[in-house]
């Protein structure tokens, strides 16, 4: 298009082009979204969370952790579990990365081993402090159906809270997953 303006100069108008480098991103994130869907059609996906209680004497805890993970194939899964526990006045955050390597399995029951990492922060009153720790945690998963899992931890050995040892009361834990 073609205006004039006071009869001596003219501007043309043409249809805006998106620069190339927008075009290229454009081409990538489909790329990687087809991708994502073909990966997740081959392997399970699933979610759910654990639950646990500890105790001793007056004191007591408890903690909820969703968590969701993918399966590369039968024996191998990567997950990440997100963590709330309230007790004896305090209240801890945790993320909780892991990869899982299921070793056994007689009928429906799978035995398995957890690497993982895990930071908690911890608030009591006006303080705040940050741990971490890295270890390995032994489990049992229970498939009901073809969906639906029960899975404990036994317990977690490894470096925790400036200490290496094993530890059975804050390791355990029961839960329910849903695979897709």
């Amino acid at each position: 298009m073609k205006f004039l303006i006071n009869g001596k100069y003219s501007v043309h108008l043409r249809k805006c082009e998106e620069p190339n480098y927008i075009y290229i991103m454009k081409k990538i994130i489909v790329i990687l979204a087809l991708s994502l869907v073909a990966l997740t059609a081959k392997a399970q996906v699933y979610v759910g969370g654990g639950l646990s209680f500890w105790g001793s004497g007056n004191a007591a805890a408890f903690s909820i952790a969703p968590e969701a993970g993918y399966c590369f194939d039968d024996s191998m899964a990567a997950g990440l579990s997100l963590g709330l526990r309230f007790g004896n006045g305090a209240t801890d955050l945790s993320i909780d990365p892991y990869f899982r390597y299921y070793f056994a399995e007689v009928g429906p029951v799978r035995f398995f081993g957890d690497a993982h990492f895990n930071f908690t922060h911890t608030m009591a009153g006006d303080a705040s402090t940050s741990t971490w720790g890295i270890g390995v945690r032994p489990g049992i998963a229970v498939s009901l159906t073809d969906s639906w899992s029960l899975v404990a931890h036994v317990a977690r050995l490894g470096y925790y809270e400036g200490a290496f040892g094993f530890n059975l009361n804050t390791g355990s834990s029961i839960g329910v997953y849903y695979a897709f």
